[in-house]
């Protein structure tokens, strides 16, 4: 796989922060497997709760070069991250913890 790199010294902003398609697909795939990871466990998949906040800013990073698109993978990411937060703090999941 040849890479290629954009100017860095290009004038416009849009021309040194494109992505090539495989990097998109990389992204985007490594993205989905957390939400996919998130979407099917009931408490948080992290023992740390730094780890929780790496794993999020990490996640926003990404979705954030990604546009529109990420806007959307983002969206989910929080919906989850609200579920996994509300159950950590409910009496229920304290009882079954």
């Amino acid at each position: 796989m040849r890479l290629t790199q954009a100017d860095l010294f290009a004038q416009d902003d849009a021309e040194r922060n494109t992505l090539l398609q495989s990097q998109r697909a990389a992204i985007r795939s490594r993205l989905e497997a957390t939400l996919a990871r998130l979407e099917a466990t009931a408490t948080f998949p992290w023992h740390d709760p730094l780890d929780a906040v790496h794993q999020e800013n990490r996640f926003q990073r990404d979705t954030e070069i990604l546009g529109e698109e990420g806007a959307v993978l983002w969206a989910r990411f929080d919906k989850e991250m609200d579920r996994l937060y509300s159950t950590q703090f409910s009496p229920n999941a304290r009882a079954t913890g």
